[in-house]
C-alpha cells in the first residue's frame, strides 16, 4: 500500500517549480513597490498616492484570486488542464509589467498608467490560486502542506532578499529591472505546460475528507493570523529593531523572520502530513504569538529571537492553511478554496496598508494596541481552530452514535 502522505518525485518537482515561480513573482512585486512612487510622479500623480495604489492592488488581488480559482476549477472539470490559459494570463501580466516604466517616456496619461497597473495586478492572480490548486489536484490531501511548503519557500527567500534588493536597485533605471523581472518570469512560467503534463493525476478522484473543518471557521482564523503577521512584521519590526540598532543594520535584521519561515516550511509540511493540518496550524499560531510577545521585551536578543520564533510559527501555519483549503475543496473545488485563502491573505495586507495610511502607527495612544494586538490575534486564530476541531469531533461522534 502506497503512503499517500509522501509526495511522488513528479509532484515534488512541481512544488519546487512553483517555488521558483513564487520567488520571481514576489521579486516583481518588490521591484514594483520600490519604483512605484517615482513612476507615479513621472505621469503626474503625486507620490502621496502610492499607499492608496497599493491598497487598491490588494483589493484587486482579493477579488481576482477567488475569480481565478473558480475559473481554474471549471477548466479542470472541462479540459482537465489549466496550463495554457494560465500561461496566457501570465504573458498579459508580463507585458503589462514590462510596459509600466516605458509609459512615462511615451507621454502616457495617469489614467492609462493606472489601467496598465490594474491589468498587471489582476492577471498576476493567475499565478496564485490556480497554481497552488494544481498542487492539491495532483497530490493526496496529507501531502498538500508539504508541497505547498516547497512552493512557499520561494516566497520566503524572495522576502528575505528584498531589503538587499531595495538597496541594490535604489539608484537604477527602472526599465532594466522591470524587463529582467517580467521576461524571466514569463520564461519560467512557460514550463507550466510541461510541469502539468508530468504531474500525476491520482488525486483528481479523491473524495471529501470526513473530518474537514468548515471554511467559515478556518478562514477567519487565517485572517487573524495573517493580520498578526502583517502588523507584527511590516509595521512593528522596523521600529522595534531601531530601538536597539542603527538604521544601517536593518537590511541584516529584517530578513530574520523570513529566514526562519523558509527553514520551517519543509518541516511544517511534514508535520502536517503526520499530525494533521489543523493541529500544526494551531501550533504555528501559538509559536507566532509567543514570538511576537517576546519582541515586546527589551534587548536585541529578544527582538531577534522573537521574530525568528514568529517566522517559525508562520512557516508552520501557512502551509497548514493550504492543507485546510485542500480538505475544504475536495472534490472539485480546490482552486476556489485556495483562491479564498489567497483572498484572505490579501485582505490582511489591505488592512495593514490601511492602518499605515490612517497614521495609527505614529499615535502614541495606539502604540500598546499595535504592539500587543498581533500576539493576541495569532492566539485567537489558534484557539478558533481548536474550537472547530472539537465541534467537528463532537458532531462526528453524534453522527456515529445515531448510525450505531
Amino acid at each position: 500500500m502506497t503512503d499517500t502522505s509522501t509526495p511522488t518525485d513528479s509532484s515534488t518537482g512541481l512544488g519546487l517549480y512553483l517555488g521558483v515561480l513564487q520567488f520571481l513573482l514576489l521579486l516583481t512585486w518588490t521591484v514594483y513597490a520600490l519604483y512605484l512612487p517615482g513612476l507615479l510622479e513621472s505621469v503626474g500623480i503625486a507620490r502621496s498616492w502610492t499607499g492608496w495604489i497599493l491598497l487598491a492592488d490588494q483589493a484587486l488581488f482579493a477579488c481576482f484570486d477567488v475569480a481565478f480559482g473558480f475559473l481554474a476549477d471549471r477548466a479542470f472539470r472541462l479540459y482537465a488542464r489549466i496550463g495554457p490559459w494560465v500561461l496566457t494570463f501570465t504573458a498579459i501580466s508580463c507585458i503589462a509589467f514590462l510596459a509600466l516604466p516605458l509609459l512615462p517616456g511615451a507621454g502616457a496619461s495617469p489614467t492609462l498608467f493606472l489601467c496598465v497597473t490594474a491589468i498587471w495586478v489582476l492577471t498576476s492572480s493567475a499565478l496564485r490560486s490556480p497554481l497552488f490548486a494544481l498542487l492539491a489536484r495532483h497530490a493526496a490531501t496529507p501531502a498538500v502542506p508539504r508541497l505547498a511548503g516547497l512552493a512557499l519557500l520561494g516566497m520566503g527567500l524572495a522576502a528575505a532578499v528584498s531589503p538587499y534588493l531595495g538597496t541594490l536597485l535604489a539608484a537604477q533605471d527602472p526599465r532594466l529591472p522591470f524587463a529582467v523581472s517580467s521576461l524571466t518570469l514569463l520564461a519560467v512560467c512557460s514550463g507550466i505546460l510541461v510541469a502539468e503534463r508530468r504531474a500525476p493525476a491520482k488525486a483528481a478522484t479523491e473524495t471529501a475528507p470526513t473530518r474537514r473543518l468548515p471554511a467559515w471557521g478556518w478562514l477567519p482564523a487565517l485572517l487573524l493570523a495573517a493580520l498578526a503577521f502583517q502588523i507584527g512584521v511590516f509595521i512593528n519590526a522596523g521600529p522595534r529593531y531601531l530601538r536597539e540598532v542603527d538604521p544601517s543594520a536593518l537590511p541584516w535584521l529584517m530578513p530574520v523572520f523570513w529566514v526562519a519561515f523558509s527553514l520551517l516550511v519543509f518541516v511544517g509540511g511534514r508535520l502536517s502530513a503526520r499530525w494533521g493540518a489543523p493541529r500544526i496550524f494551531i501550533l504555528g499560531c501559538l509559536a507566532g504569538a509567543a514570538g511576537l510577545a517576546l519582541t515586546t521585551l527589551d534587548g536585541i536578543g529578544a527582538a531577534v529571537g522573537g521574530y525568528a520564533l514568529a517566522g517559525l510559527g508562520w512557516g508552520s501555519a501557512l502551509p497548514s492553511a493550504f492543507g485546510l483549503a485542500a480538505e475544504s475543496g475536495r472534490p472539485g473545488r480546490t482552486a476556489t478554496f485556495t483562491g479564498l485563502l489567497f483572498a484572505t491573505l490579501a485582505v490582511a495586507a489591505f488592512l495593514r496598508i490601511g492602518i499605515n495610511l490612517s497614521g495609527w502607527p505614529s499615535r502614541e495612544d495606539l502604540t500598546p494596541l499595535l504592539t500587543t494586538g498581533p500576539a493576541l490575534f495569532w492566539l485567537l486564530g489558534g484557539l478558533l481552530v481548536l474550537v472547530l476541531i472539537r465541534l467537528v469531533r463532537a458532531r462526528r461522534q453524534k453522527t456515529d452514535s445515531m448510525h450505531a
